[in-house]
């Protein structure tokens, strides 16, 4: 039987994964792009959510013995509480180099990354449903492409003109413009064939004579939209043979402070709220009744809505 870690050598692997846990990126998920994080400091509480008036402009001039403007960033809104996600990883005795040998950092930052993916993949099946509901934004802030209108039904559709409305609504209601265009990888792969989309950029990389030849990149799409960041959705779930993808054939426009100073009182679409100082990987133990270490990983969050004027859900884009 593998021995037990020794008091010192959990110490050593606590910190060490727990800074792999928190250091974990997936970079085909989109929900951060959307639903940034920020740290929260209790696990239950009001979103603090955003109106027209906290994203405009205020007149801060004052006279002398006037009194001071008061501003007020957010209000609190409807009540959120995080979900725990938490996950034990499995490295078996038998993957070990030494059936007795106390499982090396290196193992367990493979087990950590593992189940950090499958939680991050949860929180982005919730995010995906929260951004492709109706509910979520205010009205006149959704629309549903009919069948003549999608954008892969004739050549004649001109995408960057839609999202140039969607861009106006945003604008109109928040006063700023909106800077993420999160899309479902179904309709990426329609746009990167779209002959109004190689026709804008293909001058942009010397191939007028060869379009049919070029390559769309994402940051060509970016560009094409006129966005500061262009998101390709291609995250799917289910089982194999059967896959399908999360965030579907949507398109959504918004307005996203993923800043490093981003914070709850930042107007945004919406956060991620995590609970300060998670996710946490806590020292591994040995179970006999499996043979195999196990990597305790536990994080605990939610994305909220924050601002419902500050998005746009484009439905049924392509067929």
């Amino acid at each position: 039987m593998a021995p037990p870690m020794t008091t010192a050598q959990a110490r050593v692997a606590d910190p060490i994964l727990t800074t792999v846990a928190r250091g974990y990126t997936n970079g085909r998920h989109a929900h951060e792009s959307l639903f940034p994080v920020v740290p929260a400091n209790a696990r239950a509480g009001k979103v603090i959510e955003f109106r027209a008036e906290h994203f405009a402009d205020v007149n801060s001039d004052r006279a002398p013995g006037e009194n001071r403007q008061k501003v007020e960033f957010g209000y609190k809104g409807e009540p959120f509480e995080l979900t725990q996600h938490a996950l034990d990883g499995k490295v078996p005795r038998e993957y070990l180099e030494e059936a007795a040998a106390v499982p090396r950092i290196d193992v367990g930052m493979v087990a950590v990354r593992k189940t950090a993916a499958l939680v991050s993949l949860r929180i982005e099946i919730e995010a995906a449903e929260k951004a492709t509901s109706v509910a979520s934004y205010d009205a006149g802030h959704t629309a549903a492409l009919a069948a003549n209108a999608r954008w892969d039904a004739a050549d004649n559709q001109d995408p960057a003109a839609k999202v140039e409305e969607m861009k106006e609504t945003i604008s109109q209601a928040v006063g700023i413009d909106p800077n993420v265009l999160v899309c479902g990888h179904a309709v990426v792969r329609q746009l990167k064939r779209h002959p109004k989309v190689i026709d804008q950029v293909k001058y942009t990389r010397g191939l007028q004579d060869a379009p049919n030849d070029m390559l769309v990149t994402n940051e060509m799409l970016a560009t094409y939209f006129g966005v500061e960041r262009f998101v390709d959705a291609d995250v799917r779930k289910g089982d194999v043979g059967a896959f399908e993808y999360v965030w579907g054939k949507n398109v959504i426009l918004a307005f996203s402070d993923v800043s490093p100073m981003a914070s709850m009182g930042s107007p945004s679409f919406g956060y991620t709220y995590r609970l300060r100082n998670y996710p946490i990987a806590e020292p591994p133990h040995y179970d006999r009744d499996c043979e195999s270490w196990l990597y305790p990983y536990t994080s605990e969050d939610t994305p909220v809505i924050a601002g419902k004027s500050a998005g746009y859900l484009l439905r049924t884009v392509v067929d």
